[in-house]
């Protein structure tokens, strides 16, 4: 079922003649997102001996876009994410202390191809590179290091957008349907490939706050 529609979804791509006002050749575009979440957690094992977990994580990003020619999009998106673990483990006569934390920012040059399903809704399909700087640090006690690496990748999804108003539009990343392919080093190589796979069903979906400016 699944791969029946994403067949269907690409084949809706297929050239027509349905131009949506926002969509027109001219028309510019911004989008704006922010994700956040953050657990704290306490375990006692003993009346002595107890364990404090802190996670942090933020992740925005930024796209800005042009329509070449109907339909059609050329744009560039700027992402970061960072994050943050600490942990505190309370001993008798000692306490240890540890921390871990991980940060990426990425530019992503992309094409996205829309399909008018009414004047209000449009899906659409969206491609591009992605490369990336990365960083990971450690500290334990009096150590702390630092590793930094790059990323690059190529990678495409489907998604759908609703207009609120003729500029103000809420779309959505259909992720359950992405594939990227893609290589990254840092302390060594990682060749990676993924299809539409997570572990999280809230990775599914993510929306995005855009703005469609046409051309006058």
């Amino acid at each position: 079922m699944k791969k029946l529609f994403l067949m269907l979804l690409l084949g809706s791509f297929w050239p027509t003649d349905d131009v949506q006002a926002q969509l027109q050749k001219g028309s510019r575009y911004w989008g704006a997102t922010i994700g956040f979440n953050g657990d704290h957690a306490k375990s006692e094992y003993t009346p002595r001996f107890s364990s404090n977990n802190n996670q942090f994580r933020v992740s925005p990003s930024l796209q800005a876009g042009w329509f070449f020619k109907d339909n059609t999009m050329f744009g560039l998106r700027a992402m970061s994410s960072l994050s943050w673990f600490k942990n505190v483990s309370e001993n008798p006569g000692q306490d240890y202390k540890s921390g871990i934390r991980n940060g990426n920012v990425s530019l992503s040059p992309f094409i996205r191809n829309y399909k008018s399903l009414s004047p209000k809704w449009a899906i659409f399909l969206h491609s591009g590179v992605n490369l990336s700087y990365i960083w990971s640090g450690v500290t334990m006690d009096e150590f702390d290091g630092t590793d930094t690496g790059y990323g690059a990748s190529i990678y495409a999804n489907p998604g759908i957008v609703y207009w609120f108003t003729p500029r103000f539009a809420l779309e959505s990343d259909l992720n359950l349907l992405s594939v990227s392919l893609g290589y990254t080093h840092l302390n060594g190589n990682d060749f990676n490939f993924s299809a539409g796979v997570t572990s999280s069903i809230t990775s599914y979906f993510g929306l995005r706050a855009s703005w469609y400016l046409q051309s006058k």
